[in-house]
């Protein structure tokens, strides 16, 4: 059976297609400090330990006695001649004379008769439903402290989830848990152990207990695959190398940024940054100087000890990327600091050798630019230390007085500045004195600039791409689009389509 599709009519109306809406500017969020106490709380961490009774002792058996073994041939023998006595003296034998044959009798029956000892098997059961029953309360008790610790250090993969709640920048510079970052998971004891008094001697114990001990005592004393929790604020170089090094320590920032509000932890990249482009997304990045503690990461660089970051006593914590060779910056963490291996598992080199931690964990440049932007429009209250505004100013570093202010720039493009092409590029701070922004004058020289044409030098990586990118974007905020096209920005599509779907929006609804 066929159907028949009737013609589309060339003439027939076509609906327009739907305008095109950017996407909608991210609302701010200021995110307040919370005390320890105000705090999400975590499961309840079960305390205190397991008591294991005594193992029973083993049925051994005892030797007879000579005298047992004696008496029975002697009342045998009396018996026997108590009963021809009888049959001798048939007839005048008084009836109670019978009974001493029956007493001898009984007698005899109660030292033949086994020992009324404890049955070993009944010992046994009782035993094993103890340990039963300990077993399923050390398993309760591991799977509560697995669900506190999990809690106090999630997942790095799951932490962009957890942004909107309010278990992001929760810990503060002063609280006992700052700087405590999750390297990976792996075995931790149980927290409420389990407790063996003196049992004796091995070949004393029933051997059937004694084992079933151990083997409880051994299952559930270890909780696999629990967070392994490292401190970095006691560690001030750490050195992680390997095929997971890259991947380890975005894990490691990524807890730290949010976690930490920007007031408490500041965060530094030196040398490849490729795959650390995410970072600029930071509130973190933006004035790591201000932070309580400031943690530097190094990827891609052979220090030979001459670096002024080594030795710097401002950085709270500097971390090696490397790939295993030896540097200076890796011998110095094996000396004073920690130098670990990430690959298949975690391994940590310490003075007594190789100690393995568990799994590590990981986190691709993807995943951490998704936590990164989630972040980016999140700020701290009120002005002073720690809080990072959240307006483009800020992020071009551009917030000083004299500078962009914070307005918005459709205000800006409806009342552009006197002096024509002048783009704010950056501040100078001076000792102690406000901030003064730093202006480039892009007109031609014959009309008093600085243009029409410049040169930009620098080492790879010293920031040449991203001056390039805060004056094309400064002068997008500043100027309308009339004055400064950015269609002749070879190059500059991707930054700005982004403002122009950030910004025209505001601007045509108006």
């Amino acid at each position: 059976m066929t159907t028949a599709i009737a013609p589309r009519d060339r003439y027939a109306p076509v609906a327009p297609a739907a305008p095109f809406a950017p996407p909608e500017r991210p609302r701010r969020r200021t995110v307040h400090p919370l005390t320890p106490g105000a705090r999400e709380p975590a499961p309840p961490r079960p305390e205190g330990s397991l008591s294991a009774e005594a193992v029973p002792a083993a049925d051994t058996p005892r030797p007879i006695a000579l005298i047992r073994i004696l008496l029975p041939l002697v009342m045998v023998a009396a018996m026997i001649g108590m009963v021809l006595l009888m049959v001798r003296m048939a007839g005048t034998v008084h009836p109670m004379m019978l009974i001493l044959p029956v007493m001898l009798a009984m007698g005899m029956m109660g030292m033949f008769a086994p020992p009324q000892n404890r049955d070993p098997d009944e010992t046994r059961r009782t035993y094993l439903r103890h340990l039963n029953e300990l077993r399923r309360t050390a398993l309760d008790n591991a799977a509560a402290q697995r669900a506190h610790e999990e809690h106090r250090h999630p997942a790095p993969g799951d932490l962009w989830a957890l942004v909107p709640t309010d278990r992001l920048w929760e810990r503060g510079a002063e609280d006992a848990d700052a700087l405590h970052v999750r390297l990976g998971t792996g075995p931790a004891p149980l927290c409420t152990p389990l407790e063996v008094g003196e049992q004796g001697a091995p070949e004393d114990l029933d051997p059937v207990c004694a084992v079933a001990l151990r083997h409880t005592v051994r299952s559930v004393g270890t909780v696999p695959d629990l967070p392994v929790v490292l401190n970095l604020a006691a560690f001030g170089h750490l050195s992680v190398a390997g095929p997971g090094a890259g991947d380890q320590v975005r894990a490691m920032i990524a807890q730290l940024v949010f976690h930490h509000g920007p007031e408490a932890v500041g965060v530094e990249v030196r040398g490849d940054t490729t795959g650390w482009a995410w970072v600029k997304w930071l509130p973190h990045a933006r004035a790591p100087h201000a932070a309580a503690y400031r943690v530097l990461v190094v990827d891609g660089v052979t220090t030979t000890g001459t670096e002024d970051f080594l030795d710097d006593d401002s950085l709270t914590c500097v971390i090696e990327v490397g790939t295993g060779a030896p540097t200076a910056l890796r011998t110095r963490a094996r000396d004073e600091g920690l130098a670990l291996t990430a690959a298949d598992r975690l391994i940590a080199h310490t003075d007594n050798g190789r100690e393995d931690l568990g799994v590590p964990d990981a986190m691709s440049p993807r995943a951490a630019a998704t936590l990164a932007r989630a972040t980016a429009s999140c700020r701290r209250p009120g002005h002073g230390r720690g809080a990072v505004a959240n307006d483009l100013p800020a992020l071009l570093g551009l917030d000083g007085p004299d500078g962009l202010g914070g307005a918005h720039p459709p205000e800006l493009w409806r009342t552009p500045p006197a002096e024509r092409l002048t783009v704010p590029v950056g501040v100078t701070r001076g000792a102690g004195g406000p901030a003064v922004p730093v202006t480039l004058d892009l007109r031609e020289s014959a009309e008093g600039g600085m243009g029409p044409h410049g040169l930009c030098i620098g080492a790879t990586g010293s920031g040449k791409f991203q001056s390039r990118e805060v004056l094309h974007c400064c002068g997008a905020v500043v100027f309308f689009l009339t004055v400064l096209d950015p269609a002749k920005l070879i190059g500059y599509d991707r930054p700005m389509l982004i403002l122009g779907s950030v910004f025209m929006r505001p601007l045509t609804s108006r």
